[in-house]
């Protein structure tokens, strides 16, 4: 009898912490996370500290030191043995097996990072009427923006950016902004046309992307939600495409130019404007803060005010285009390059 009872008395222990290792086991798979998910955090939160002591006042500077200190030190130890957290090379190899693409550079007195998810890659080649072959990234989501993006919000948001050798296509710039607006469209009663002048972006998509805002929100041939905005984000991006490729030509040319950063940025969308105009581009240029000396050009050119563009029905795309190639020129003139 003491025989089978205390046989009984250890199946019963055996059982119970049987049980208690696999409610842990259970709890471990809910919370576990892997040694990448916990290096991919605290570089982003390493990223995100380094720029808060850019932007914070005296007292909060101390803090966002503390915490770039803590992230560092964790970085440490989470990337021991496996590369060396402060060597750029090694970063984007990391990242880049992962697919995810690493930049790191110095403007002025800030350091900038970037690291985003590499969408697909490709080559493009243009006339400008230089001729022009470049690498590019399609870049997704972004886990870390570059500082002044950071610091100046979505409307600050670069179409393209050039790496050392390799254009950045940044698809984020419009992906958010097709979300919002298939968002607020589709949950809306859109009956016709004259439904999209709710806003002059919504105004803007509507005039570049017609067929598609017609059969979505007026015709609703999708019934699911899910398939209509994939389908919109995609229609979306396919239109805007070209746009950015041109400007990712121009970037190309002007790499080993003495313009200025800023300046090789206008030249850009100029382009982009100049040979692939839309309404939706000439909005998102008007509304980035950096970009004020370049809208009061366009303002001038196309007859609209200050802060809106006033009727963009009126705006046609050889307006769009003209104003971008005479801009353009003008700035050509004015640094001593050949007109083109």
């Amino acid at each position: 009898m003491k025989n089978l009872l205390g046989s009984i008395r250890v199946s019963r222990h055996a059982h119970l912490c049987g049980m208690l290792l696999v409610l842990y086991g259970i709890s471990w798979a809910a919370t576990y996370t892997s040694r990448y998910e916990k290096i991919l955090d605290s570089f982003k939160w390493y990223c995100i500290a380094d720029y808060e002591g850019w932007t914070s006042v005296r007292s909060a500077k101390l803090e966002a030191e503390f915490y770039r200190e803590k992230y560092r030190e964790r970085l440490d130890s989470l990337t021991a043995g496996l590369f060396d957290y402060r060597d750029k090379t090694q970063v984007q190899e990391f990242f880049l097996s992962n697919g995810l693409l690493y930049e790191e550079w110095q403007e002025e007195a800030w350091r900038s990072y970037l690291l985003a998810e590499i969408v697909s890659k490709g080559n493009h080649r243009a006339i400008m009427p230089e001729e022009v072959n470049f690498n590019y990234f399609i870049l997704g989501e972004k886990k870390v923006m570059p500082f002044l993006e950071f610091k100046r919000g979505d409307y600050a948001r670069p179409f393209v950016s050039h790496g050392e050798d390799t254009v950045y296509i940044h698809r984020d710039s419009l992906d958010y902004i097709l979300r919002e607006v298939f968002n607020d469209l589709w949950d809306s009663e859109i009956q016709s046309p004259g439904d999209f002048h709710r806003d002059e972006l919504t105004y803007c998509l509507y005039r570049d992307l017609q067929t598609i805002c017609e059969d979505i929100f007026i015709k609703r041939i999708y019934r699911h939600k899910k398939n209509a905005e994939k389908c919109f984000i995609e229609k979306g991006i396919d239109f805007y495409l070209p746009a950015m490729l041109a400007m990712g030509a121009r970037l190309a040319l002007d790499r080993n130019s003495k313009f200025e950063l800023s300046v090789r940025d206008q030249r850009a969308l100029l382009t982009g404007l100049a040979l692939e105009p839309s309404h939706t581009m000439l909005y998102l240029v008007c509304q980035n803060p950096s970009l004020r000396k370049l809208r009061s050009e366009l303002a001038k050119r196309l007859d609209f005010g200050n802060y809106y563009l006033g009727h963009p029905d009126r705006i046609t795309l050889e307006q769009i285009s003209r104003a971008a190639r005479d801009i353009f020129e003008k700035m050509e003139a004015s640094s001593g390059h050949k007109k083109e």
